[in-house]
């Protein structure tokens, strides 16, 4: 009986599982683009919370999305805050669907349907959207057959199991009922699922209404554990807004407790008054989006001093203090992932365009630069474990082929400034000449990543004559200026490695053009567009 009553909650489990990743991935751009343009103000960072939640059923899908946006300087850490408040309503919908649906519709007159229809979309259908939201639709069947699987083993315990009367032999119902609905969430990673599990307790006889209220509140608490275990590693603004998720489920919690005794006198005057406890579900639904929403309208005077608070909080350490779009929590999801992708390699490029020879960098911030483009591949690892559509995959190669060219940069400047220190201090004519070329190639490398393709090729054309033209004159050195064969041959090599230099990077941003091109926006006006990344389908190696 036991096994029958696990696999039915691995069978809810595998649903919810699923019916999330698929309407991720289905709606990861109309996800972008809500987040976007709908959170200017308190109101609409709330709203766009609740109704994107509520269409993904996964308030850490939207978190995870709205550190995205933070980090990329699209939304301001306040409007974030109000965005992921409002994805704590959202999971209420959870309750909603399963008491309106889960126990009062006979399950197999859609579940099997929509099984069918999912399975039949995902492997029909030729586009990866389309894939993705028959996924969704054969999760969403599942979850319901999982329900009313567990509800039926469930019922077969009623008789022998009365989690009620056994918590309260030892006058701790309520710290117990917290306690189930805390670990429910923790095992599960979803309140929503928890929620569904507790729900069905009650609907099968299981566990009174007063032990669920209470594992209700638990289970709000426990996605606090959610939030903190992903903050882990993570970047500030995701540390913030974790401890603002605590902060709001645990204001929620306590004021759920003082609600109960309220709620408790409501059920049993309902109770009394129709004869029936056939609506108990439907009771906890209400009594769950009633004590989310009052956390809301708490929260609304504190938050000012709350983001005072956490911005003050956390900083990034001096050592850290270049910025970074990366976070391995929107790893999860694709289109945001390969957002952060762009966005920091455009940044890297940046940088690392800012290099010179004359003026060299320490070996230590050269080391921290490719220390920086390592992170990105380790990044890109975690985006590769998420499905993506083919397009998606074109990008991610070739964000690869620029960090590779980046990486590749870094090593070749840094082996030309050790070469070219150990030969600077020479007076003969064709190191001076060597300076004068790594001048130029300063000059070059620095205007690449702004400069029209024409203009680049124009440069670069210019500067391979000038190398050509160099190599001759430093080999006739030997004979004009009796220069040292082991000085010319140093001279020939940093020439060689800053001209390779210039051409890793020219290649870098070549591709990053075609990738991208993502405007700069005030995080108080997010951009309306999001923009299709092209992809090149070769990348030379």
């Amino acid at each position: 009986m036991i096994f029958n009553l696990v696999g039915s909650l691995g069978l809810f489990l595998l649903g919810m599982w699923l019916m999330t990743e698929g309407l991720k991935l289905a709606g990861g751009k109309a996800l972008e683009q809500l987040l976007a343009q709908w959170t200017s103000n308190r109101q609409r960072g709330l709203f766009s919370g609740v109704l994107i939640t509520g269409l993904v059923q996964s308030s850490s899908a939207v978190t995870v999305a709205t550190i995205g946006f933070v980090n990329a300087g699209i939304l301001t850490f306040q409007q974030a805050l109000w965005v992921v408040f409002g994805s704590n309503v959202g999971t209420t919908l959870t309750a909603w669907i399963v008491t309106l649906f889960g126990f009062t519709v006979k399950i197999d007159a859609f579940a099997f349907p929509l099984v069918g229809i999912g399975a039949a979309l995902r492997i029909f259908f030729p586009y990866e959207r389309g894939k993705a939201l028959g996924m969704a639709l054969a999760g969403f069947g599942l979850l319901f057959m999982g329900i009313d699987a567990l509800k039926e083993n469930f019922s077969g315990y009623a008789n022998q199991i009365n989690i009620t009367s056994i918590l309260a032999e030892g006058g701790h119902e309520i710290l117990w009922g917290l306690f189930i609905g805390f670990i429910l969430t923790l095992l599960t990673q979803s309140s929503s699922a928890a929620i569904a599990i507790i729900l069905t307790a009650v609907a099968s006889g299981v566990a009174g209404v007063q032990v669920a209220a209470a594992a209700v509140i638990g289970a709000n608490i426990g996605t606090t554990s959610t939030a903190l275990i992903a903050s882990f590693g993570a970047t500030i603004n995701a540390k913030r807004l974790a401890w603002a998720h605590v902060v709001f489920n645990m204001l929620t919690a306590a004021v759920a407790l003082v609600m109960l005794p309220i709620f408790w006198a409501t059920v049993t005057w309902m109770v009394e008054l129709t004869g029936t406890d056939s609506s108990l579900t439907a009771l906890l639904a209400v009594f769950h989006t009633c004590f989310n929403i009052l956390g809301v309208v708490l929260m609304w005077p504190i938050e000012p001093y709350l983001s005072r608070f956490l911005l003050s909080r956390y900083k990034k350490p001096v050592k850290d203090h270049f910025k970074s779009h990366l976070d391995a929590n929107i790893a999860t999801v694709p289109d945001l992932a390969i957002r952060a992708m762009v966005l920091e390699l455009n940044l890297l490029l940046e940088e690392v365009g800012q290099f010179s020879f004359v003026h060299e960098k320490k070996q230590e911030e050269i080391l921290q630069f490719r220390t920086r483009i390592e992170q990105v591949n380790v990044f890109i690892s975690l985006l590769l474990k998420s499905t993506l559509a083919k397009e998606q995959g074109a990008i991610v190669t070739n964000g690869l082929a620029v960090a590779y060219r980046l990486y590749n940069a870094c090593k070749l400047y840094a082996e030309a400034v050790l070469l070219y220190q150990s030969i600077r201090l020479d007076k003969l004519t064709a190191v001076e000449r060597v300076h004068h070329w790594l001048a130029a190639a300063d000059q070059v490398t620095h205007i690449l990543h702004h400069c029209d393709t024409l203009l680049e090729q124009e440069q670069l054309t210019s500067l391979i004559e000038q190398y050509d033209a160099l190599k001759k004159q430093l080999i006739a050195a030997v004979v004009d200026e009796r220069a040292g064969i082991h000085i010319i041959d140093v001279a020939l090599q940093v020439v060689s490695l800053s001209r390779r230099f210039i051409e890793q990077m020219s290649q870098a941003n070549a591709i990053c053009k075609k990738l991208s091109v993502i405007e700069a926006v005030e995080p108080t006006k997010p951009s309306s567009s999001v923009l299709n990344l092209p992809a090149e389908s070769q990348v030379g190696a």
